[in-house]
């Protein structure tokens, strides 16, 4: 018999809120935390893309870290360690201190699976500059020389597993610890991870979701994307998805969101606050482009068909980047599989209000969809001029959501999905 896992923590960290309160009250007031970007950026390029969403910061004294974890952490490390402490602590976990971290004493077998997209690239650039340069007079003025130092922690902050390591180190979790890349589908499949290891066990608790930090002082990541030609290029940087005018997505510099999966008897057990049950994981390759969807959409419309599975969805959580194209593709998709607008669930993309955090989206977007569940709001989508082919929600509304599902789509054809349902006790 298969086991059953419920969502009963989550840590969101971002630039619109940190922590479930405070996150959820910005998602269904729109909050968007949008910024011009800064005049250094442009030294030796002018972007075509105006606006970013800046990283949040964390101080890690303020979660009752050790000091000198700011120390030897990029900011990936810190925005998923206090991700992992408000979940814990949302999840009802005790958390005691001790000399170098906390340990979780009634979780110490649980796992952790983090999705990440890629590592921030600042701290290794400065410590090569600094192991080819002879002195400092080689140093390009543009930089702060102060900046440019070889890092002697460069290869440990530079790790993609580090995220899920320090969660698992600072926590004093010892069951399976490790990340997934799958790009912009990361988290999705990081939760899709964990919900596996539950559901055929025999993890009983795992920590999951997604991170992503690209940050740098001179926005030589952001210009990667731009470059691309996937970045808003809206007046106000808002990235309007699935708009019939929409021109790409708003880079976000970095967020974080790790969700406590547990078993669903283990919960009820120490009675525990339930979310919403995940009732399903799916997941496909569109085999096809490097940074293209197949315009075809058909790993789309499967991934849809397998999560539906002739159920009633009452709300989508789409990927809904902003990409003229890529929106077209999921629109139509999304319209093959359930039917015209009169007969869709809710559609909504997150990412409308917090940007396109990349690694961290997919993971900030199934706790998004089940606050949904649980708290019975859905939030706008915020568009003057939507496709017409969507049951697009425009302002915040109240709604019974019994099914939902969240999807993510990644560079390199990574296809993924969650289905959610309010949670029904058995007899």
């Amino acid at each position: 018999m298969m086991r059953r896992v419920v969502i009963t923590g989550l840590g969101p960290v971002t630039s619109t809120g940190v922590g479930k309160k405070d996150f959820l009250e910005g998602i269904l007031d729109g909050r968007r935390c949008i910024r011009e970007i800064p005049g250094n950026f442009e030294r030796g390029y002018q972007f075509k893309s105006r606006y970013y969403s800046p990283c949040p910061h964390v101080d890690l004294d303020a979660y009752g870290f050790p000091s000198y974890y700011n120390k030897i952490m990029q900011d990936e490390d810190k925005l998923v360690l206090a991700a992992a402490a408000l979940a814990l602590k949302d999840a009802g976990f005790s958390v005691v201190r001790r000399e170098d971290g906390f340990v979780a004493p009634d979780i110490m077998d649980a796992g952790v699976i983090v999705g990440i997209g890629m590592s921030s690239l600042e701290t290794g650039f400065c410590s090569y500059l600094s192991h080819i340069v002879k002195d400092k007079s080689e140093i390009p003025s543009a930089m702060d020389i102060q900046q440019v130092r070889y890092n002697r922690m460069v290869v440990p902050m530079l790790m993609p597993n580090a995220v899920a390591s320090w969660i698992s180190i600072a926590h004093g979790l010892k069951g399976p610890s490790y990340t997934v890349n799958a790009a912009c589908a990361s988290g999705t499949v990081a939760v899709g991870q964990a919900y596996h290891a539950i559901r055929n066990g025999p993890q009983d608790v795992v920590l999951t979701g997604g991170v992503e930090c690209m940050a740098d002082s001179m926005g030589g990541i952001m210009r990667g994307f731009d470059v691309l030609g996937v970045l808003t290029r809206s007046a106000d940087g808002v990235p309007y998805p699935f708009s019939k005018t929409s021109t790409g997505f708003l880079f976000a510099q970095g967020a974080a969101c790790v969700l406590v999966l547990e078993e669903y008897q283990h919960a009820l057990n120490r009675g525990a606050a339930i979310y919403a049950e995940i009732a399903d994981f799916q997941s496909n390759s569109d085999a096809h482009n490097i940074v293209q969807m197949d315009p075809s959409g058909a790993q789309i419309r499967r991934l849809l068909r397998d999560l539906k599975q002739g159920q009633t969805i009452d709300y989508l959580n789409a990927h809904g980047s902003g990409t003229a194209v890529n929106d077209s593709i999921e629109a139509d998709a999304i319209a093959a599989i359930f039917g015209p607008r009169a007969d869709q669930p809710y559609v909504n993309s997150t990412k409308g209000i917090l940007g396109h955090t990349l690694g961290a989206s997919g993971a900030l977007e199934i706790a998004v969809t089940a606050l949904a569940i649980k708290a019975s709001r859905v939030h706008g989508n915020g568009v003057a001029d939507p496709r017409e082919n969507l049951n697009l929600v425009h302002t915040s509304i109240e709604a019974e959501v019994n099914t939902a599902i969240s999807t993510s789509y990644g560079f390199g054809g990574h296809n993924a999905g969650v289905l959610l349902r309010k949670l029904q006790h058995e007899a």
